[in-house]
């Protein structure tokens, strides 16, 4: 029987741990080829100062006014501006 352990950072709501618990088990169960019943999570939380990014308490690696962990999106160009020629390129005068 697979047994799955997930650590997280607290915060989630009972509604979110649940769905996290029947999408893991859903995909154990896929990858394994074996009945979701026999599946097992168990969901252990710690405090945001008992977890360490990069040598320094989540609190302070992600908290406010933290560099976010999420690359930029970069911005998309602007479609092009409206043109009176015809198409097929060539305008005629």
């Amino acid at each position: 029987m697979p047994f799955v352990q997930v650590t997280m950072v607290s915060g989630r709501t009972a509604g979110q741990k649940h769905a996290l618990i029947a999408q893991v088990s859903a995909a154990v169960a896929s990858a394994l080829d074996t009945p979701v019943e026999r599946v097992r999570v168990a969901i252990y939380e710690v405090s945001a100062d008992e977890w360490g990014i990069g040598g320094v308490p989540y609190v302070t690696a992600r908290g406010p006014g933290a560099p976010s962990a999420e690359p930029a999106e970069s911005p998309r160009p602007a479609p092009p501006a409206p043109s009176d020629d015809p198409p097929g390129g060539e305008a005629t005068s």
